[in-house]
């Protein structure tokens, strides 16, 4: 007992020891925070036992001197004898100071942390390194960040510092460095100017949809998906008609991106339009799926008129089947009752399963329901009802969960009933609100399914569990 009590009294004193220290160092330099270029000697007194903590083997004393530089001791003096001791320290001490330097934000640091973010061998120093001159550097400090773009284990780091670096003359270094770096770093480089939305690598990226690099080509697109306007939409159109495989899908994107959802979009689909109009009928057989999906009325018109020639009927069908929204519900349904051609039932039928329970407001949940019903009442095929029982869980409402469990009793429908059923039952308002009709549904599927993950999960919110979809287990 009397060693316990001992050691009771170290620890108490240990931390009455470490409090002093806490309020004394707070209680140095200037207590009025403004920075002292001469600190006073009570004040270099003060940075003399700060270091001394820093310095320490002991990690609680250490932590007081980290915690004394990130918070006071204010001037540029005292953050340039801070990262001066860098060098000096071991990995783990490197890598809380220079945490620290970079929560001062005093650009006075910035001569020793680079040198660290350009040669340290640790690559966790290196990588904290990286990261401080996003908050404490320059446009001088870009090839820094470039340059460990090369280096595997701070790659990610240096990537995300080329995003969040700030300051004059930033982005033009990061445009002009991706302009000469080799084609990795220059996918990176121009990821980061994407999620920066500089405008100013535009003249960038269109250059780069046509790089004889995958990578870069692929850069490219991302960053006039998310970017690009009207003022882009002639370049993008030209590499699509002239792109292939995964290329093409992604330009394909990056049009339908820049006609509906980008600054600009009210001015950029007359443009597409137009470029549809005039192009040669190859170049308008690979427009066509793309403008259908941006679902504009005059594409609507343009559909028409093809479907109605029984010699383009065919594309003006598949190009319908991929509208956007619900909009053409009653289209589809009107062409379907008339369709004597068996591949033609197939794709309005593919377009109607896909279409009806599609999570936008173009219909209401009521709305929805009804066309899924209707769609399962022209559905002959198992392949295609199994499709849109799965599919229905889209709509989460009790009278989608009544309309699945009758499913249950199929057993050729049975397997995606359960797992429409699970999917409402995801939803804990919706599980909470109607507990009585779920339990019931649940202990169907749980007699039913062989699916572990279903079996889990069914279980789980019987018991009114959540279950993680990104940690499954």
């Amino acid at each position: 007992m009397s060693c316990l009590k001992s050691f009771a009294v170290r620890q108490l004193a240990r931390a009455a020891f470490l409090t002093c220290l806490t309020v004394v160092a707070h209680a140095g330099g200037s207590s009025s925070g403004v920075a002292e270029d001469r600190p006073s000697a009570s004040s270099q007194r003060a940075w003399s036992d700060v270091s001394d903590l820093v310095r320490s083997k002991d990690a609680d004393l250490r932590a007081v001197g980290i915690d004394r530089l990130r918070e006071g001791l204010h001037g540029e003096s005292f953050t340039r004898q801070a990262a001066d001791l860098l060098s000096s320290l071991p990995p783990n001490t490197q890598v809380a100071l220079l945490a620290a330097l970079a929560g001062r934000g005093d650009p006075a640091a910035v001569p020793a942390v680079r040198r660290l973010a350009e040669a340290a061998t640790d690559s966790t120093v290196r990588g904290s390194a990286v990261k401080a001159l996003a908050n404490l550097g320059g446009a001088a400090e870009v090839p820094v960040l470039v340059k460990a773009l090369a280096v595997e284990p701070v790659k990610a780091t240096a990537r995300k510092a080329l995003v969040e670096i700030r300051g004059d003359g930033v982005a033009r270094a990061i445009v002009e460095a991706a302009g000469t770096a080799d084609p990795g770093a220059r996918a990176l480089l121009l990821d980061a100017l994407t999620d920066r939305r500089e405008r100013a690598a535009m003249p960038g990226l269109l250059m780069a949809i046509g790089d004889a690099d995958g990578g870069v080509r692929q850069a490219a697109i991302r960053g006039l998906t998310r970017l690009g306007g009207p003022d882009e939409l002639n370049v993008l159109v030209d590499e699509f008609l002239k792109s292939s495989g995964d290329d093409r899908k992604a330009l394909e994107q990056a049009v339908v991106s820049v006609c509906s959802a980008n600054p600009g979009k009210e001015r950029a689909t007359p443009l597409l339009l137009a470029r549809f109009t005039a192009a040669d009928d190859d170049a308008r057989d690979a427009l066509l799926p793309l403008l259908a999906r941006l679902g504009d009325p005059q594409t609507m018109r343009v559909l028409d008129g093809m479907i109605a020639d029984p010699t383009q009927r065919r594309r003006g069908l598949e190009a319908l089947a991929k509208w956007p929204d619900a909009t053409v519900a009653d289209r589809l349904l009107g062409l379907l009752s008339e369709a004597t051609d068996e591949r033609e039932k197939g794709l309005l039928l593919g377009a109607l399963i896909r279409i009806s329970p599609l999570p936008d407001n173009k219909l209401n949940d009521s709305q929805k329901l009804e066309l899924v019903k209707r769609t399962m009442g022209l559905c002959q095929r198992k392949e295609d009802k199994a499709k849109l029982i799965e599919r229905a869980n889209a709509i989460r409402t009790i009278e989608t969960l009544r309309f699945v469990v009758p499913f249950l009793d199929q057993p050729e429908l049975a397997e995606p009933a359960c797992l429409s059923v699970v999917e409402l039952a995801h939803h804990q308002k919706l599980r909470d609100d109607n507990k009585a009709e779920f339990t019931t549904a649940l202990d169907k599927v749980l007699g039913i399914t062989k699916n572990e993950e279903l079996v889990e999960r069914a279980t789980r919110y019987k018991a009114g569990q959540t279950w993680d979809r990104n940690k499954k287990t």
